[in-house]
């Protein structure tokens, strides 16, 4: 009686190559995404950077007029770069004043931890442009960038390499266990059919396989075979 395979071999090196490739890629993924999403994060920075150096000296300069008409106007022309989330204006830790400029949306709780938001700076206010380390500055003006555009991006991208990465591991899988089935468990099954066969006398092999493993094992059943016969 012939027995049956009960687990391919096939199916075990599909779910072996997929988990392994999983892994791997899961791991490559995690690394692209810190890197795109500090990227991202610090062009914003540079850019919110860029932008408050023209209004870094005549907002010092309203600070110590106390003309905070003047510090808002200020602070709402850094609107225009579209990134702006959030500017607060502290003296001597008190605020003295502080803008939205995004509408707050709700943003999960791991989210806001897992990609590090708020992203913000802070950058201290010294008068006549004087930033001696003894010299005190006037105050601090502290910049965010809007969260909603963050956790966006962060989100879209994290989406986005999941399904690439998925759909590349699956064809990764495929292809790796095409080639083991066909290089290597196709010619073991035809070994095991082979002998089961009481009437078969030698095993055949392709001339793929003449010198390889299986080969080898072909060759040395059939030459143990000859002997017992000879025998």
């Amino acid at each position: 009686m012939k027995t049956r395979v009960q687990r391919s071999l096939t199916l075990k090196s599909m779910v072996a190559f997929f988990v392994i490739t999983l892994i791997s890629l899961a791991l490559f993924l995690a690394i692209q995404f810190s890197y795109l999403l500090e990227q991202r994060k610090s062009d914003y920075l540079d850019q919110l950077s860029n932008a408050v150096v023209q209004i870094q000296k005549p907002l010092t300069e309203s600070l110590l007029s106390s003309d905070l008409n003047e510090v808002k106007r200020l602070l709402v022309s850094l609107k225009t770069s579209g990134i702006m989330g959030k500017a607060i204006v502290t003296v001597d830790n008190t605020t003295v004043m502080s803008l939205d400029f995004a509408t707050a949306r709700p943003i999960p709780d791991w989210a806001i931890k897992f990609t590090g938001i708020p992203v913000e700076m802070t950058i201290p206010l010294y008068a006549y442009g004087n930033s001696l380390l003894t010299v005190k500055p006037q105050g601090y003006l502290t910049l965010q960038v809007d969260s909603n555009r963050v956790y966006r991006f962060a989100f879209n991208t994290l989406a986005l390499m999941i399904t690439t990465y998925l759909l590349l591991v699956l064809i990764i899988a495929i292809a790796m266990t095409w080639c083991v089935s066909r290089m290597i468990v196709r010619p073991l099954r035809k070994i095991a059919l082979e002998l089961q066969d009481a009437n078969n006398q030698d095993i055949q092999i392709s001339s793929y396989h003449e010198d390889d493993e299986i080969g080898l094992l072909a060759k040395s059943y059939n030459r143990q075979r000859k002997q017992q016969n000879s025998d």
